[in-house]
């Protein structure tokens, strides 16, 4: 797989997601991905993007205001 932008190796690895929702930031941990050798760029497969929705959309209106998620505890 190549990067979109530079055409660098793109490599699995782990990141990190922020969604800021204005009342409230959910960060969330060790989600898998694939990272640009070269630029440093990630990309997320379709079933980690639609997973990341899921858990912002059962915490939307937590009454935490910072909420610090790993995603393998979560994406079963």
């Amino acid at each position: 797989m190549k990067c979109y932008f530079c055409k660098g190796k793109m490599n699995g690895g782990l990141t990190t997601d922020v969604t800021d929702l204005e009342s409230s930031i959910i960060i969330i941990r060790n989600v898998p991905c694939h990272r640009c050798s070269q630029c440093g760029e990630v990309s997320l497969a379709l079933e980690v993007a639609e997973r990341l929705e899921q858990i912002v959309d059962a915490l939307r209106g937590s009454a935490t205001e910072i909420s610090i998620i790993q995603y393998s505890n979560t994406a079963a």
